[in-house]
């Protein structure tokens, strides 16, 4: 019983503490991309002709922890995350955590705005990108 115990109790601290407390690398250190909306959404996103295992090896090779710029416009806004329309059509194709959680505080819907973030999740024909430490640079 004893074993068991200390076998649940090292899952739940692997779990925990991120797996062996291995951590993310910080945002500064991940390269920059100046690959546009449109160009992603076509290697990755509802635009791909590629299988889902290519498409999945050249998102994480080409775009997964990058920077990027997109443009669009706000869709719906929190203080702490956006959703942007970048390609004008349907509804939010890119949706972003802000680095500062009160940055979007003062966005608002129609809004035309210009966001560096780093890419986290492929998007689809249903589902948005996704991005983590964004900041609003327009």
């Amino acid at each position: 019983m004893k074993k068991l115990f200390v076998g649940i109790l090292m899952v739940v601290m692997l779990v925990g503490f991120g797996g062996c407390g291995m951590s993310e690398e910080p945002p500064s250190n991940y390269p920059s991309s100046n690959a546009s909306y449109k160009e992603v959404n076509f290697d990755v996103g509802c635009g791909s002709k590629y299988s889902d295992d290519k498409r999945k090896d050249i998102f994480k090779s080409r775009y997964k922890n990058y920077w990027m710029i997109w443009s669009g416009e706000v869709v719906l806004a929190d203080s702490d995350d956006v959703s942007l329309n970048i390609d004008g059509k349907g509804t939010q194709d890119l949706m972003v955590d802000f680095a500062n959680k009160t940055a979007g505080y003062n966005l608002r819907k129609g809004d035309w705005i210009t966001v560096k973030f780093v890419m986290k999740s492929t998007g689809g024909c249903f589902l948005p990108f996704s991005g983590e430490h964004a900041i609003i640079i327009k």
